[in-house]
């Protein structure tokens, strides 16, 4: 009897061991980015825009092979950042290096970065004064005030020169009268189409339009920061849909009564003074999709040395 009632509490030993010891059952792989794992969502430092391939062309996902977090399994995909969110937000800052391969395109607002000599880097201006979305796609030839109102067709000049990267800034010229909104956005969208057709490979920029100050609403009384909110808001969808970066430049040009900061304004209410211009091209310069080869400058947040960009070349 002792004998059998050991051999059975052996046996009932045996049995509570089993249960506790993990089985042989593999692990079923789960791909980064479900509910069981993600955590990509509480990354603190920006990810960069990738494709699958390491380039940094942008694309909705990159094949890191074996490496992960938390279980190694055999393949599992990462989820990038978008290529062209909503509105590009605050990135660190990069150096005016950065407009070295850029042109920016609008009218006499525009202009004014050539007129006043600031800083863009050696950038291509392409500012016509009083120009307006139609006349670009409609491809007049405009006056470019800062190359002797030498004649040019501004789709042909962004066609030969390829530029990588593209800021546009028009429409305050077409919204000055009382016109006809749904007009101004089909030309708008138009024009949107034909650089995204011109420049294929280039990352545009698409900047919102300026309110004015009070006293410019007697020339202009279609620059409502009402009517221009609206019209941004549009354009900012415009975007979305084709890929575009918008950037609010509004919001860093409109006081607390919502009409363009008079320090930055000429006495016409409309065009900037050279404190608007340097203020334009700081906040371009914190306002850059993250990439590890951007020339961030020494002190921001994502500015890397010699060394470590060597030391960090092979990663995507």
């Amino acid at each position: 009897m002792i004998l059998a009632g050991t051999a059975a509490g052996i046996l009932l030993l045996a049995g509570v061991i089993t249960l506790l010891l993990p089985s042989n059952k593999a692990v079923e792989n789960v791909p980064v980015g479900t509910e069981q794992t993600a955590q990509a969502g509480r990354l603190v430092a920006p990810v960069p825009y990738a494709d699958s391939d390491g380039s940094d062309n942008g694309g909705p996902s990159i094949d890191w092979g074996t490496i992960g977090p938390v279980q190694q399994a055999e393949t599992y995909t990462y989820t990038a950042a978008p290529q062209a969110p909503d509105m590009v937000p605050e990135f660190g800052r990069v150096s005016t290096d950065w407009f070295s391969d850029a042109a920016f395109l609008g009218d006499s607002l525009t202009a004014g970065i050539a007129y006043y000599d600031i800083n863009v880097g050696g950038a291509l201006v392409l500012g016509y004064e009083g120009t307006s979305p139609n006349q670009i796609v409609n491809r007049a030839a405009l006056k470019n005030t800062n190359e002797d109102d030498a004649e040019q067709v501004p789709l042909d000049i962004l066609a030969e020169q390829q530029p990588a990267k593209l800021y546009l800034l028009i429409g305050t010229n077409a919204l000055a009268g009382l016109g006809n909104d749904e007009g101004f956005l089909a030309y708008y969208g138009k024009l949107l189409d034909e650089l995204q057709s011109t420049l294929p490979n280039s990352m545009i920029f698409v900047q919102s339009i300026l309110n004015v100050r009070p006293e410019a609403l007697d020339q202009a009384p279609g620059l409502t920061p009402e009517r221009v909110g609206s019209m941004n808001d549009k354009i900012k969808e415009m975007c979305k849909e084709r890929g575009f970066y918008y950037l609010n430049l509004t919001e860093a040009f409109t006081g607390e009564d919502g009409y363009l900061t008079a320090d930055y304004a000429q006495n016409d209410g409309i065009h900037l003074t050279v404190a608007g211009y340097s203020h334009w091209v700081d906040y371009l310069c914190t306002h850059v999709p993250y990439n590890k080869n951007n020339p961030y400058q020494q002190g921001s947040t994502y500015y890397l040395s010699d060394e470590l960009r060597q030391l960090i070349a092979d990663l995507p």
